[in-house]
């Protein structure tokens, strides 16, 4: 029987496989001078299929990717293994502490101020291919569930129009993001106001 997948995640998919189509992806020249999350240290991603990927990859990869493999996704093994040097690349630093910071973390902190906003917004000076490059983590970072994608009460997307006159979705941060922030030792970066904080009435994720 094929598992039921909910209209959200089906547009999650969506998104995915847009991004590996439009994303040109490059390994970092200097592999010496990187950093590599616990996730990706001992893994041999030219090795993993999407029949031995449960045994290959770690719990929180596992749960990242089952939707996108048979029966439930329609990733092929080549597809699997983009993905993963995609992701792979949003959680790899340089040892350099200020300029060598993950995109995944700086967009992160972009967002620690907790509030809504567009890539085109932030980031208003980036040309559009690194948009396409920002949008792709940032749709990393919503199955991480440190961002979403503003909704109506019907679940349609809300947009506004960007900088280049086009409809472009509205980004929400999630208390997970702050968390993430926190667990990488990068707290004293956070945007988010020291009011705000120490306000225990404030729910995480909200702002004033």
């Amino acid at each position: 029987m094929n598992r039921y997948c909910p209209p959200m995640e089906e547009q999650q998919l969506e998104d995915w496989v847009d991004i590996l189509d439009t994303t040109n992806y490059a390994p970092h020249k200097d592999p010496d001078n990187l950093y590599q999350s616990y996730r990706f240290v001992d893994l041999d991603i030219n090795s993993v299929t999407i029949r031995n990927f449960r045994k290959k990859l770690c719990k929180s990869l596992i749960e990242q990717v089952e939707i996108f493999v048979p029966p439930s996704g329609s990733f092929d093994n080549k597809d699997l293994r983009r993905y993963l040097e995609l992701v792979s690349s949003y959680e790899t630093s340089t040892k350099d502490l200020i300029l060598g910071l993950s995109l995944a973390d700086q967009i992160r902190l972009t967002f620690s101020d907790m509030k809504t906003s567009t890539i085109c917004d932030r980031y208003p000076e980036i040309n559009l291919s690194e948009k396409r490059r920002y949008r792709c983590v940032a749709e990393y970072l919503i199955r991480q569930g440190e961002l979403t994608k503003l909704r109506d009460k019907n679940g349609k997307l809300i947009k506004k129009i960007g900088n280049m006159q086009k409809a472009v979705v509205l980004y929400r941060p999630l208390p997970k993001l702050l968390e993430t922030l926190k667990k990488s030792g990068l707290s004293d970066l956070i945007k988010i106001d020291k009011d705000k904080k120490t306000d225990k009435n404030i729910k995480a994720g909200e702002t004033k």
